[in-house]
């Protein structure tokens, strides 16, 4: 019975962090939501990089600069622009649409990840990942509605962003193998700010010192959130955490609710539970695979 708690314990903590992280997250994208009402997407990409600099600093007085030592800075570069081009749509997606509705679709990111592995890295991907994939699909068809709804600019744009975050995880996983994920992490958020810092001063306008907090916040939150995320998977099977993905739905809505009344139907309701059904079965099936290839090693 201890045995039994003591290997429970953990994968209960670990979704509790991810239902926290997933809160960070909502809480975020709201707030970017409400910043943009006064300044740019563009801007408030800016300072999101910014603050997440500043939050690196003290790691780097820790363990110095020799982590940013690569050979292979053209990828580094690469990613850091596939990934500013998401979050630039992305924050501009946010201030034209529900944080809610955008999360749905947001959701169907496994879609493009295994589509490009194919493509990009040669993977092999059996029967039931495709299937998960299909239902991914199915999901993000029954919240966009395509010929029955209008398929709006902001739409478009959450799927470019998507399809461009799938792209720098790709890349990351290339880099993984020569790099450390610190080395991967340092030169992403170094790099995005200064690529981000460009099309902000098109549209710059000083933030007041309410507005300046505001950013600070969603830094703080976003930098929170990814951490929480990091140990959750730690600590829990990929299979465990992967539905409460679905939480951010809950909270987006929940908070977007609060702060704008907005609320999305139910048609986004059963489309992003869907895709959590699907990009679920595919992490659960990952896990059998792996766990399968382990116990036939010699």
């Amino acid at each position: 019975m201890t045995a039994q708690l003591a290997r429970i314990q953990p994968q209960v903590r670990g979704i509790l962090l991810a239902v926290v992280a997933s809160a960070c997250f909502a809480s975020m994208h709201n707030m970017i939501r409400y910043v943009t009402a006064e300044l740019h997407p563009f801007e408030v990409a800016f300072f999101r990089n910014l603050f997440g600099v500043l939050v690196l600093v003290p790691w780097f007085l820790a363990v110095g600069f020799g982590s940013l030592r690569t050979n292979r800075i053209g990828s580094h570069m690469i990613r850091a622009g596939f990934n500013a081009m998401s979050m630039l749509a992305w924050f501009t997606a946010l201030s034209l649409m529900p944080v809610a509705e955008a999360t749905s679709l947001a959701l169907s990111g496994p879609v493009f990840v295994t589509v490009g592995a194919v493509v990009f890295l040669r993977e092999k991907v059996g029967l039931h990942r495709w299937v998960g994939v299909g239902l991914a699909l199915v999901g993000a068809a029954v919240i966009i509605r395509p010929g029955i709804e209008t398929v709006g600019f902001e739409t478009w744009l959450v799927l470019f962003a998507t399809a461009c975050v799938s792209i720098s995880k790709l890349i990351a996983k290339s880099l993984s193998r020569t790099d450390s994920t610190a080395t991967i992490v340092a030169y992403l958020t170094l790099l995005m700010m200064g690529i981000t810092l460009v099309p902000a001063l098109v549209v710059w306008q000083r933030p007041t010192l309410t507005e300046l907090s505001l950013l600070a916040l969603v830094g703080s939150l976003g930098t929170a959130g990814h951490l929480l995320f990091i140990k959750a998977y730690k600590l829990a099977d990929v299979s465990l955490v992967e539905p409460v993905m679905f939480m951010r739905v809950i909270w987006a809505a929940l908070i977007g609710f609060v702060a704008f009344a907005e609320f999305p139907d139910i048609w986004t309701w059963i489309g992003a539970a869907v895709i959590v059904f699907g990009t679920t079965y595919m992490a659960r099936r990952e896990a059998v695979r792996v766990l399968h290839t382990a116990e036939t090693l010699p």
